[in-house]
């Protein structure tokens, strides 16, 4: 969730939370949060945090997001502008420590992450941490090669910052490996219901499938930022300076950490037109362009793993958007359309 989706003016607190949940039908993030929706009740436990933990009340508002965790732009009443990022309670403390150490650590090396300000510390049913507001750039189009470029140097740089801290980290693995017969694992947001929805959806499971087959554990273990996207990251020029969402770090293999960004490092989900999927040569591009970076290619058996953490990424997306009832099989831009076009052609990546 990009922390620079707001105009200038703070607005108020409650307002700007109800506007946001009125687009939910159930807001499933919130009544794990905080086991209800009431935006005024939001409002207060924010307000509260914020005199908590950061010494000051709240004067208004200047966004509000929730899709996995719920994040908020706020203005405090001492002029300051910080970003609040609540976690549903599946999130551990000891695993929320890491990610705000790891984060401090990238922001003191001046490498594209906001300082944290407190946190985690407890909130609602789980935790919440806050950074510092900036707004230093645009989101760019991650389908210009340049752009491009510049998000697979920048992963490089970061798995390079933090790798250090690698054999310690007791971060999660950015791709689940399931038992056994088990093809998914529960999807990340109550939305989606991949059991009910099978029907019509064979062709994407066979790929999710034979990708899975090809889960060696080849690679070297990193630690990197899972969902490295164009939404995430503001550039200044072809710049990349600030990126967001860093409760997204995970150790991962890194051959699979690259598979997983091939598929996602276009996306934009604040534009409803963009063509959120790359194309496959795009893909195939960013892989390019992180060796580049990381100054060394991936070996055969590496490539292997990349082909399948990637197209089974594609396969996971694409069944979120067939669990919404979205038919997208044939519609250009969409993770749908390429099991269409390529279906395990996506494996050799």
């Amino acid at each position: 969730m990009a922390a620079s989706d707001t105009s200038s003016a703070p607005g108020s607190l409650v307002e700007v939370i109800g506007r946001h949940l009125a687009g939910w039908a159930e807001p499933h993030v919130e009544l794990a949060i905080h086991g209800h929706g009431d935006a005024s009740a939001i409002a207060g436990a924010l307000a509260a945090f914020c005199q908590r933990e950061l010494g000051a009340g709240v004067r208004g508002a200047l966004f509000y997001q929730s899709s996995i965790g719920a994040v908020a732009g706020l203005e405090l009443a001492d002029g300051r502008r910080v970003v609040v990022k609540a976690h549903q309670p599946n999130r551990s403390l000891a695993e929320l420590e890491e990610v705000a150490r790891l984060q401090g650590h990238l922001a003191r090396a001046a490498l594209f992450a906001p300082a944290v300000l407190a946190g985690p510390a407890p909130f609602g049913r789980g935790f919440a941490s806050a950074e510092a507001y900036v707004d230093g750039g645009a989101v760019c189009d991650a389908h210009e090669p340049a752009v491009r470029a510049a998000l697979a140097q920048g992963l490089a740089a970061i798995v390079h910052e933090l790798s250090p801290f690698v054999e310690r980290s007791r971060l999660r693995a950015l791709v689940e490996r399931q038992p056994a017969g088990r093809l998914w694992g529960t999807p990340h947001s109550k939305l989606f219901d991949f059991e009910a929805t099978r029907l019509r959806a064979e062709d994407i499971d066979a790929v999710a499938s034979a990708a899975q087959r090809r889960f060696a554990p080849v690679g070297r273990l990193v630690l990197g930022h899972g969902d490295w996207r164009a939404e995430h990251v503001l550039f200044q020029g072809r710049r990349a300076t600030w990126a967001f969402d860093w409760d997204s770090l995970h150790r991962e293999r890194e051959p699979a950490l690259i598979g997983c960004t091939a598929h996602a490092f276009c996306a934009n989900h604040a534009q409803n037109v963009h063509a959120q999927a790359p194309t496959l040569d795009e893909a195939r591009g960013f892989v390019a362009d992180y060796e580049a970076a990381r100054g060394e290619a991936f070996t055969a058996a590496e490539r292997v793993l990349v082909g399948a953490c990637f197209a089974y990424s594609v396969a996971y997306t694409a069944r979120c958007a067939h669990a919404e009832g979205l038919t997208e099989r044939t519609r250009s831009g969409t993770f749908r359309a390429l099991i269409t076009d390529h279906g395990q052609g996506l494996l050799e990546l």
